[in-house]
């Protein structure tokens, strides 16, 4: 037995002299005994493959390429332990979990922690690291023990509650492992204990490379192979030889390997193992792997020193060695990489393996990559571990407990459903055929979830026996006849797709409420997602995948559903036996799910390596890009996010304990890691670094970027850019444009926007009109090139409908309300989408301000309805009788307001209570409206149109189109005086509102003044005389607070009310009018407590009065109709334009549904605000005087 070093720096030939080694030994005696290649788990592939693609070699038995984990493996398989029962870091999360619940009465700091996010993974860390540094829950507990007793300062340092905790936790945590499970540590332990009796390993001559250290149970392994093995070699990065007595030197570029080479020879010497002279890799010239390439060469014997010696040389002609880039962004950068990446392929011969992408922070980076690589076409291998969370089996697995925990909560159903793993399996089915049955299932299940959402169902309703029968409505009464929730055909189909759903979920839900024990609970989970033929599926997905051309898509599929069932049987290994709630066993899944990590491995030979610096071994790379070169990323600042803080971890240390080292010490060997980056590429190196983050934020580069400036100032940086850059400076600014020509789905998107310079004028490089001659020549590109060119001139403009499908559209009879008019004048593709398209927002089950409205105005018409019929005075009730018979009013509208929406629950009900009350103070107001006035209703909910009490308003239009204005008043009061009968309209209001002249000019408020047409043409059909118009008010239904210092009287209180109460609109300019509505407003100076006037004391009307003389009266009507004439016109020729108004603060886009459907924005090329101006009250009456003279 023996050890023997193999040392030298990066690129001395370390590895190269391993695998010749071996070689030499294959070929020499070929059925020798074995020969172990032992190197870190991620770079087991890259080791064999270069191994097995030795030139003559064939096939070997005789040697092994192994990581610890395939050695403890093999060693248990020939000596004994591989039956034993394996549990993974899940099972151990999971186990973890469950201690932390069952203990929590016992833990001081921890007990109210386990549903905490992260702090499983902190903990489970923590015992890992214990555990891995043979730190024994013995050796804790002493070191517990004796800080108990310790009384000089720190010892706050680590809280007596806190280190209680973490005892009594891995006390539990390491017997329920001990003696029944294998697990990562128990495996590396017991592999030391049993490799002596392997004859395998002791007759096995064994080289280590690629480690940069151990962890005390790896150098356990180490060291039994030193002991029983003819020879144990070791290869290590490192610039000299130490002995086990020399001091290091904590700055040292090497300090981790020398550390490691120290602790090597000091176990080596414990165990009286002969050393054998080291093999010093140094060379007088370039290293082994820089041969051709001095400046990467001068760069690895340079980089530990600060000062960084200033590179004097000459690189070869035309070749880049040691490039320098700023990108603009992530995005920019990732995308130069993909550019330079293609052109090595495509100009210099190199193959997908000859190159490496490295990163420090794979978070940043991970998503963009594979994003941007996939649209560059490059095959790429990302080397990470993924989290299945994502995967549709694990979504199942969750949202199904939750159904089940959570009384059928719609979104966690419909998680279930969007799946697809609930679809019957004949669904998934070769052919076309299966698309189309997926398809159709698909839109079923929007279908039912739209339904679902709209009739409010949830809870228990998705598991009665009976058909579903919920009437869909927006508001009282409406339920659409001939909509598609009213009809039979449609309620079938809901029934058939709440089947498919409810039979496998409540078949879980019963099994689970049925299990006694956890063994119970995991059988009916595995039941569920057997009878839902999930494995079958995940099989058909992964054939799918394959036949697509995604292999990684296809390995995640099979992989996962056998992580998912050893979850499951590691559930019930370790608490099979327990009974747990269902609450708990629930968390402890999804513990475990969280946790549960795949590694896919490389599919192909030939691809792109993408990895970090810690963790990814390059191999033998020749091109190597180091990404997000940023201040605080390289070096990487460390993070303190475990159970021990770092001053915690550092009095551990003090005391005895070995554990991995502090920040300080992480900080210190971030260079090593960086140096063996830099370090990896044989041919060249290009160091990226991002100016700016995804919100824009500049970012600062690394110290590493300025010492590289500093070796190499020939180099000059490079400045990355998203797209290339236009005009006569284009190759300064962002290099040259052929850089960017080197993939045809990302040159046409940079021809797309060069072309848009050009066309504002700005010159443009003729290798775009290359690439433009390129695209036209090529048959199979013309047509995304005629997209591509048809986008540039694109404005986001609508063209008006031909007259043919307007009228097919619209009819040769236009039948509109008023607000649809208006909607127009808002907006005129806002009303092409709302009643051409017909296009509607989702339903959802709740109460919005319209259905609150629509119950104001019939609850309120109701009661006036109930005292009309009963002959009653509004004005005689007192405020209890005007609250009796809101709340009576509201009581017989509430079952017909949104399927019983009032009446659902508690939180509805205390709504109903606020609602009365706010149409009992209406109603109030209201009596003293009737007690101060002469006006009476005489018509409430006044229908206009076909089939209504008043025909509607009628049309003939300038293309020859007929249009009737149809609607419904609120309420129509009448009052008699000398000048003969006086109309007015009211209209409840659920939020202040006011009739303003400037909107009524512009057509936007139309809908009171064609109301109080409606009533003054027809007033002698209607009330068997001409009438006169006497006002149209809006009426604020509400329930104001009224606030004081001090405290109101009766009749404070009351004038207070009704000036919150006050009508807004327009009133007839008469004296006797305004007594008619409000007679006792002498009494207040002229002022009207009740209506929008002040009377002087000549006679006259104050200017703030809203009041309309006779003629104004009829030039509103007359103007009214215009506009209304000439709305319908637009709408019946087909105008659709996207135009939205905008009235200072005021803009049509508020509220709308739509935007998202006509992408209206202003920074768009023909996308602008309709701007409407204030105008002031003597101006408006100008303006319309000038239209009606006109017409």
């Amino acid at each position: 037995m023996s050890i023997r070093y193999i040392l030298g720096r990066s690129g001395s030939g370390k590895t190269n002299l391993c695998l010749d080694e071996i070689r030499s030994q294959l070929k020499a005696e070929p059925q020798g005994p074995p020969l172990v290649l032992l190197v870190p788990d991620q770079a087991t592939f890259q080791a064999e493959h270069a191994l097995v693609s030795t030139p003559g070699l064939g096939g070997t038995i005789r040697a092994q390429v192994l990581s610890f984990r395939r050695l403890a493996f093999r060693v248990m398989q020939e000596a004994g332990g591989a039956a034993r029962v394996q549990i993974d870091d899940s099972g151990k999360k999971m186990l973890l979990y469950e201690l932390l619940h069952k203990h929590a009465d016992e833990l001081r700091q921890f007990g109210n922690m386990s549903d905490q996010s992260g702090f499983i993974d902190n903990l489970y860390r923590m015992y890992s690291e214990f555990r891995r540094y043979c730190i024994s829950p013995a050796r804790f507990e002493s070191y517990v023990q004796t800080a108990e007793h310790r009384e000089e300062p720190g010892v706050s340092e680590l809280p007596a509650a806190k280190l209680h905790d973490m005892l009594l936790l891995y006390k539990r945590f390491e017997e329920r492992l001990s003696g029944q499970y294998m697990d990562s540590e128990h495996l590396l332990t017991k592999t030391a204990e049993m490799l002596s009796e392997s004859e395998y390993a002791r007759g096995a001559r064994i080289w280590i490379d690629g480690f940069y250290g151990f962890i005390p149970q790896e150098l356990q392994v180490v060291g039994e192979w030193m002991r029983c093995a003819p020879q144990v070699t070791v290869s290590l990065c490192i610039d000299r030889d130490y002995s086990y007595s020399d001091s290091l030197d904590e700055l040292d570029l090497f300090h981790p390997t020398a550390r490691t080479l120290v602790r090597l020879k000091e176990l080596a010497a414990g165990l009286n193992v002969p050393e054998e002279p080291p093999v010093l890799l140094q060379h007088r010239g370039r290293p082994h792997r820089f041969g051709r390439s001095p400046m990467l060469s001068h760069l690895e014997r340079n980089f530990e020193y600060r000062s960084g010696k200033p590179y004097q040389g000459g690189g070869q002609a035309g070749r880049h060695e040691i490039v320098l880039a700023a990108a603009v962004n992530r995005r920019a950068e990732a995308e130069g990489t993909a550019r330079e990446i293609v052109r090595l392929v495509r100009d210099e011969g190199c193959r997908w393996r000859d190159i490496a992408v490295m990163v420090r922070n794979m978070e940043s980076y991970d998503d963009l990559l594979e994003v941007t690589f996939r649209d560059f076409g490059i095959p790429y291998f990302l080397d990470r571990k993924r989290s299945v969370l994502h995967h549709p089996v694990a979504e199942l697995v969750r949202s199904a407990l939750e159904v089940a925990l959570g009384r059928w909560h719609n979104d966690a159903v419909f998680r279930c459903v969007k799946t697809d793993l609930l679809f019957p399996l004949q669904a998934d089915t070769d052919g076309a055929d299966a698309a189309k049955e997926r398809d159709r299932l698909r839109d079923a299940m929007c279908r039912l979830e739209n339904y679902v959402l709209a009739a409010g169902i949830q809870g228990y309703r998705w598991t009665e026996p009976r058909k579903w029968t919920y009437r869909v409505g927006s508001a009282l009464d409406d339920v659409q006849q001939g909509n598609a929730a009213s009809d039979e055909a449609f309620l079938d189909e809901m029934d058939r797709m709440r089947s498919i759903v409810v039979g496998p979920l409540s078949a879980l839900e019963k099994a689970l409420k049925d299990a006694d024990t956890v063994l119970d609970m995991t059988v009916a989970l595995y039941r569920f997602l057997e009878s839902a033929d999930v494995p079958a599926k995940l099989e058909r997905w992964s054939l799918d995948s394959m036949e697509a051309g995604k292999p990684e898509q296809a390995r995640e599929h099979t992989q996962v559903w056998g992580s998912v069932v050893d979850l499951l049987d590691q559930i019930v290994e370790m608490l099979g036996d327990e009974s747990l709630s269902l609450e708990r066993f629930a968390g402890i899944v999804e513990s475990g799910l969280e946790s549960v990590r795949i590694g896919l491995v490389p599919p192909s030979l030939d691809q792109v390596l993408v990895g970090t610096m810690d963790r990814t071994r390059s191999g033998s790379v020749r091109h190597c890009f180091v990404l997000g070169a940023n201040d605080g990323v390289i070096p990487a600042r460390p993070q303190e996010n475990g159970v021990l803080t770092e001053p915690e971890r550092d009095r551990l240390i003090a005391a005895g304990l070995e554990l991995v080292e502090g920040s300080r010490r992480k900080l210190l060997d971030e260079s090593f890691l960086i140096y063996m980056a830099l370090t990896a590429a044989s041919d060249s190196l290009t160091v990226c670094y991002p100016l700016a983050d995804e919100e824009g934020k500049s970012l600062i580069p690394s110290e590493i970027v300025k010492r590289l400036k500093t070796m190499f100032p020939s180099v000059k940086e490079r400045l990355l850019l998203i797209d290339p850059p236009s005009g006569p400076d284009a190759a300064e600014a962002g290099g040259d444009p052929y850089e960017y020509a080197v993939h045809p789905d990302r040159a046409l998107s940079h021809l797309a926007v060069q072309l848009r310079h050009w066309i504002k004028g700005a010159p443009i490089s003729d290798v775009w009109w290359d690439v433009y001659n390129w695209y036209c020549t090529r048959p199979e590109w013309r047509d995304k090139l005629y997209r591509t060119l048809k986008s540039l001139v694109y404005t986001n403009r609508e063209e008006p409908l031909p007259e043919s499908v307007s009228r097919e559209l619209y009819g040769e009879m236009l039948r509109a309300s008023v607000s649809r008019m208006e909607r127009y004048v808002a907006c005129p593709f806002s009303q092409f989408a709302s009643h051409g398209l017909r296009l509607s927002e989702r339903r959802v089950y709740r109460l919005d301000a319209p259905d609150i409205g629509q119950l104001f105005h019939a609850a309120l018409s109701r009661v006036a309805a109930e005292l009309q019929g009963e002959g009653e005075d509004w004005g005689a009730l007192t405020a209890e009788q005007c609250y009796e018979r809101a709340s009576k009013a509201v009581d017989e509208l509430a079952p017909r307001l949104q399927g019983e929406i009032l009446l659902s629950s508690k939180r509805y009900g205390y709504i109903a209570r606020k609602l009365k009350r706010i149409v009992g103070r209406a109603s109030i107001v209201l009596g003293i409206h009737a007690r101060r006035g002469l006006f009476v209703p005489i018509g409430l909910e006044v229908g206009f149109g076909p089939g209504e009490p008043l025909p509607p308003l009628e049309f003939t239009l300038d293309n020859g189109c007929r249009m009737e204005i149809v609607g419904r008043i609120d309420r129509v009061d009448r009052a008699d005086s000398e000048k003969g009968v006086l109309l007015r309209v009211i209209d409840y209001k659920s939020s202040s509102t006011s009739l303003r002249l400037a909107e009524v000019f512009y057509g936007m408020s139309l809908q009171m003044l064609t109301y109080l047409d409606v009533v003054i043409t027809h007033a002698e059909r209607w009330v068997g005389v001409s009438s006169i118009p006497a006002g149209v008010l809006y009426f604020h239904v509400h329930n104001p607070l009224l606030v004081r210092k001090n405290a109101l009287n009766a009749e404070e209180a009351e004038e207070q009310m009704l000036k919150r109460f006050k009508m807004k609109g327009l009133v007839l300019e008469d004296a006797e009018t305004v007594r008619l509505m409000d007679d006792s407003f002498r009494e207040r100076n002229g002022h009207s407590q009740l209506i929008p006037v002040a009377l002087k004391a000549d006679g006259g009307f104050y200017k703030s009065s809203s009041v309309v003389s006779e003629p104004q009266w009829d030039r509103l009507r007359y103007y009214v109709r215009g506009m209304i004439t000439s709305i319908g016109t637009e709408i019946t020729n087909g105008n659709v334009d996207i135009r939205p108004f905008r009235m200072g603060t005021k803009f049509a886009c508020a509220f709308c549904p739509y935007k998202p459907v006509c992408q209206f924005e202003p920074l768009f090329e023909g996308n602008e605000y309709k701007k409407l101006n204030r105008i002031e009250k003597e101006a408006v009456w100008q303006a319309i005087d000038q239209a009606v003279n006109e017409t």
